[in-house]
């Protein structure tokens, strides 16, 4: 029952958004053009790897039993966000430690608030185009405000990346905030036939993968 909780609130917490959810970075109409990633995958394709994936495989059966409730095409809302960083590392024996800047880059799921890293220097920049989102997905509207995922995403950059690699927590700087959306398929999965959830099969490039890190690697030279 926590599942289907969970599905209930995030429910409550899209229609309070719609109502009232002004000040969401994620409220946009669909009239107007906005930054998207391409749809590269057909969408049987990715309902079916999205599907295997969630089934899991044992020798060839599948391990974890479901129904698909409703289907929904989406527009899921992310954003991009490259920060500048200062860090000092201390060094034995020495007053002064080591300083390194750099840029690290995060995509953030703002559905589900939680950021992925970006290597901008493997990747380069998100590859993002223009478009209208139009009436054929729905638009999910995020119910957080930009200062809910700014607040997450440095967190998540000096715990997970500045602490990580230099011991320390960094002086972080924003440079870039897009708000961007990806083209996706909403699935209703009923586990039991009262457990209820909601995952998302991608079209863009990221595919499923995209929800792990290894869609979206990152990478912080630590040569001092």
């Amino acid at each position: 029952m926590q599942q289907e909780g969970s599905l209930v609130k995030r429910l409550d917490r899209r229609k309070r958004s719609a109502a009232a959810g002004r000040d969401s970075p994620a409220r946009q109409d669909s009239t107007k053009q906005q930054y998207v990633t391409a749809q590269t995958l057909d969408r049987e394709e990715a309902v079916e790897k999205k599907l295997k994936l969630l089934r899991g495989n044992f020798f060839g059966k599948p391990i974890m039993k479901f129904q698909v409730g409703q289907v929904t095409d989406v527009w899921v809302p992310y954003c991009y966000m490259e920060y500048h960083f200062v860090v000092e590392r201390s060094v034995l024996f020495k007053k002064k430690g080591l300083e390194k800047s750099g840029e690290v880059g995060l995509v953030f799921d703002m559905n589900e608030m939680h950021p992925f890293q970006y290597d901008l220097y493997e990747s380069g920049q998100l590859p993002l185009k223009k478009e209208n989102l139009g009436k054929e997905r729905t638009i999910i509207h995020s119910a957080n405000t930009m200062a809910d995922v700014k607040e997450k995403a440095e967190d998540h950059i000096q715990y997970k990346i500045m602490r990580k690699f230099y011991g320390a927590e960094g002086k972080l700087s924003l440079k870039k905030n897009m708000l961007f959306y990806r083209p996706a398929v909403e699935l209703e999965i009923i586990y039991r036939e009262e457990n209820k959830n909601l995952r998302y099969a991608y079209l863009d490039e990221f595919s499923v993968d995209s929800e792990h890190v290894l869609g979206l690697k990152y990478r912080v030279d630590n040569n001092f």
